[in-house]
């Protein structure tokens, strides 16, 4: 029994359609949409989302060049830390709560007159969490950066209206890369109040770059390839055996393919990454943002495998195993659901025996690349803690079983 962890939510009709309907007025179509999410007056759709965060630090320095201090999570995407590294930013890092995120009251004493702003990123968390961290830098009157790459149309309700992840930052972040719930090859949009960014950013924008048109080949292909083996059969009788031999061998031309973020390297120069959207994108966010149906109904089964895989760990109680505190299903709604465990390695080669495939890598201990050794030796570690297990439209409650089953069986025998 194995089913591919990855899911690819862009649907192949849609991919087709966009490829051969003209490029209109879809933007406007796009931003209507999230600000209507966000509940910010405006939105603009970007290449990626990295290329909002940096539009953002350079107008935040811009307007406060005597704040040098940025307050981020220390579990992040390395790129979003490298992108501060870049503007001469000293990172500090809080503490982090048992969701993995940050700490309010370590925050309150991080917070100085020197703190240019404060970034979320939403992963584990549920809305309490996120309103204390905004409460406090409404309070301490600093600016609140969400990055809400990978929490996209999670909500909860608040006296029967769905207020969703993305609308508590000064500045909110989204992405839509191949793997999201929202999926267009590349893309980001930054939205926002701040009627003055919107004013900076539309210039800035004129002077970048086209999107090169062979990297966007590239991406094509990878979607092409995934989409072909997102079939059980090619799945299970080759792409299966590939992932687990270069689990195995250590095989980085395969794991990076799987993993984007093994392919980080420290780069002093966030230019290259300062491209106009492509047309294509946008024509595919359209698509998808209009074909809601399909997105309710894959939120659903995500939603509701979260809540039974947390009811069958919550059952046995393994020892060595921790989930994260699932009060809001809504909000909380993984895409892959989050273990914290013991012998992560020795664990998901078990699995891979058992024929599951899972997700070794969310996010990376930035502190381990970034920081002196003295530093961080203070910091946690979840990088070789957290592992995620399957969660799409194709894992059925009894594929849940037999994962939950093999990981109490591999404990129970003391590994």
């Amino acid at each position: 029994m194995s089913f591919f962890r990855i899911y690819i939510y862009l649907k192949f009709p849609i991919f087709l359609k966009s490829l051969f309907t003209n490029y209109s007025s879809d933007i406007k179509l796009v931003e209507k949409n999230f600000k209507k999410t966000t509940k910010k007056n405006h939105s603009i759709i970007l290449s990626q989302l990295r290329v909002g965060f940096i539009l953002i630090l350079k107008y935040l320095k811009k307007k406060n060049p005597k704040k040098n201090e940025i307050i981020i999570s220390s579990y992040n995407l390395a790129e979003m830390v490298n992108i501060c590294r870049n503007f001469n930013l000293k990172i500090i890092y809080p503490k982090l709560n048992e969701n993995i995120f940050l700490h309010d009251e370590d925050l309150k004493k991080k917070i100085n007159n020197r703190t240019l702003a404060v970034v979320v990123t939403n992963i584990f968390n549920n809305s309490h969490e996120l309103i204390k961290i905004k409460n406090i830098c409404r309070k301490k009157k600093v600016i609140l950066i969400e990055d809400n790459a990978i929490y996209y149309g999670n909500y909860f309700l608040n006296k029967g209206k769905k207020i969703f992840s993305g609308s508590f930052g000064d500045y909110s972040l989204h992405s839509f890369n191949i793997m999201k719930n929202i999926s267009a090859m590349y893309g980001g949009l930054v939205s926002t109040n701040n009627n003055d960014f919107i004013k900076y950013v539309k210039k800035e924008i004129a002077n970048f770059s086209n999107f090169s048109f062979l990297k966007y080949a590239h991406q094509i292909i990878v979607y092409l390839v995934l989409k072909l083996f997102s079939f059980n059969l090619f799945y299970r009788f080759i792409f299966f055996y590939l992932i687990k031999l270069a689990h195995k061998n250590n095989n980085n031309f395969i794991l990076q393919a799987i993993y984007p973020s093994l392919k980080f390297k420290k780069e002093n120069n966030y230019r290259k990454y300062l491209k106009k959207v492509h047309p294509f994108t946008v024509k595919l966010l359209k698509f998808q943002i209009k074909d809601k149906k399909n997105f309710i109904k894959n939120f659903k089964i995500r939603k509701d495998n979260n809540i039974y895989y947390s009811k069958l760990f919550n059952k046995y109680k393994i020892n060595n195993v921790k989930t994260i505190n699932l009060k809001q299903p809504t909000f909380q709604n993984f895409n892959d659901f989050p273990i914290i465990i013991k012998n992560k390695k020795k664990l998901q080669d078990f699995l891979f025996k058992k024929g599951i495939e899972t997700k070794k890598i969310q996010y990376i201990d930035c502190h381990k690349i970034f920081s002196n050794k003295k530093n961080a030796k203070f910091l946690q570690n979840y990088e070789d803690k957290v592992l995620c297990l399957p969660n799409h439209i194709k894992i059925s409650k009894k594929y849940i079983e037999y994962i939950v089953s093999n990981i109490k069986f591999f404990y129970l025998n003391k590994n």
